[in-house]
Formats: structure tokens, sequence, C-alpha cells
């Protein structure tokens, strides 16, 4: 989604831009938590493609690409966009079942964290390079709670930030040739095609189970349909850079989200190296110098 700066916004309109993607990481957030609690019945993996395969067919209901934009030579940038946000989800769902969900999510926030400074000659820059270090070493080393983490959550976290990377790079290049609407839309698509072979095997216990199928089918739209619109909507009434100190708490509140939603309790330490990766990544948003390139998206949460 590309991302203008309002220099003529007025107080009311960042307020109103401040509620509008607080309500949509909140409600990523919700999604995400209601999902870990369906992971008994469908499995993590039949989650995700529950809830992929739904958000692509409500992004399709809502947003209605024509034919006209599947031009020539698309699909060359369409395949790896999708096939991104197919592997950010799917390791995502994979870390959800080992680890709590603020953890997740803050290992995961490191992708786009990690391409920001990559390739950075500021000297400043080190300071939030070695605050991330710090973070993941204090999420790493084990604690009086849960003890050492998980390897293949921690694994599958960082694979959905390397998805979220690769998401960011992809985006970038569809988003110039196409609206960010109908690009993520096309994305989110091709991504549910891809995860077919993990939603087949859900849908007789979506059948058998109406309660939990319905409670799906809010997991796609808490955590993507709502997070999308409210994105677009805050994008109108806020800079890149208030943007970008907004996601930056991610982390914090996935593990409020997980800490209230799902009775995860994380240790000071960890709460510490959570706060350490939002803190880095506000700290990189508020001294950069360049801004986001045309066509940025952010992910489809």
């Amino acid at each position: 989604m590309a991302a203008l700066d309002h220099p003529t916004s007025t107080r009311l309109d960042k307020l109103g831009g401040l509620a509008l993607l607080i309500g949509g990481i909140s409600s990523f957030q919700v999604g995400a938590a209601l999902a870990k609690s369906l992971f008994p019945l469908f499995g993590a993996e039949g989650m995700v493609g529950l809830r992929v395969c739904l958000a692509a067919v409500i992004l399709l209901t809502v947003i209605r690409p024509g034919p006209s934009v599947l031009r020539p030579g698309i699909w060359r940038l369409l395949l790896p966009y999708g096939a991104s946000m197919a592997v950010m989800n799917f390791a995502f769902y994979i870390a959800l079942v080992r680890l709590p969900l603020g953890l997740v999510v803050a290992f995961e926030f490191m992708g786009p964290l990690s391409l920001a400074l990559i390739g950075s000659r500021r000297l400043l820059d080190l300071v939030w390079a070695g605050m991330v270090l710090s973070g993941l070493y204090l999420l790493l080393r084990p604690d009086h709670i849960s003890g050492h983490l998980d390897p293949i959550g921690v694994i599958a976290a960082l694979i959905s930030a390397v998805g979220w990377v690769i998401y960011i790079l992809t985006g970038t290049r569809i988003g110039r040739i196409m609206p960010a609407a109908q690009a993520t839309t096309l994305g989110m698509t091709t991504a549910g095609i891809l995860l077919l072979p993990w939603l087949i095997p859900t849908l007789m216990p979506a059948v058998t189970h109406p309660h939990q199928g319905f409670q799906a089918v809010g997991v796609a739209i808490l955590s993507s349909a709502v997070p999308y619109i409210l994105d677009m909507m805050a994008m109108r009434k806020l800079g890149p850079r208030d943007l970008g100190i907004l996601l930056s708490l991610e982390p914090v509140l996935g593990s409020i989200s997980g800490l209230f939603l799902l009775g995860e309790s994380l240790s000071v330490a960890r709460w510490l190296g959570v706060l350490c990766i939002a803190g880095a990544s506000a700290g990189n948003v508020l001294t950069s110098r360049k801004p986001p390139p045309d066509g940025e998206t952010v992910p489809p949460t």
C-alpha cells in the first residue's frame, strides 16, 4: 500500500488515523489469538489454509479486480508475491503452535527491521542494530517461566520474517504497476491457491463443527479483511513516519494480546526483548532520512 505524506493533515485527522491503525493492528492480534484457539480442531496448517483462502474470497468480493489487471507478464511478479504471503502466513502459524503470540510477532518483525538497517552507513543505525541483537538475546535466553524456546518455533518465526522481507521486495515492484488494493487481492488469491492442499482436509471438520467453522470465518475477517481496510483508511490520514512508528507497536500489542486472550505470560527479560525490537524499529523510523519507496506495501494483516 502506498504511504503518502500529508503535511496538511489536521490534529483530528492524525488522531483518527492513529485510532484506525491501532484498530487494525489489534484486530490482527485478536484474530491470531482466535486462530490459535482453533488449532486443536483444524491444526495450524489447516487453520492457515482456512484463513488465507477465506481472506482471498473476502477480498475478491470486496475489491473485485477486473481481468484487465492480469496483463501479460504480470504472473512473473504475482507468483513470488503470492508465494511470499503463503510462506509468511504458514510459518507464522507453525510458530504460533510452539511459541507465545508476542514472541512470534517480535521474531517476525525482525525481517522488515533488518531490511531497513541493511546497507546503512550511519553510525546511529549501529545503535538500532545493537538493540535488535540485544532483543534477540533476551528472547532466546532461557528463563524461569518457559525455559528454552522451542527451536522449531523459533526457526518457523524467522522463516516468516524472511517471507515478510520477500513480501516487501516483491510488493514494492508490483505496487508500481497496479493499485495496492488489487495487488494485495491478487497476491492473497495466489497464496490461497498455493495453500489449497491444507484447506481441503479442514472442510469436513468445518461442516461437522459449524460453530468453529464460523469462528474460522471470523479469523479471516479479523486477521485480513478488517486490518487491511483500516490500514488503507489510516494511510489517507497519516504520513510514512507516523505509520512506521505506530507499526512498531505490533510486537508489544502481540504480547499484550497473548497475555490477556491466551494467558501467555512472558518473563521480564522477554518483555524487555520485545521492547528492544519495537524501540529499534521506532528509532529507525524517527531518524530515517529516506521515505519508503513508492508503492511499498505493509503486510496484509
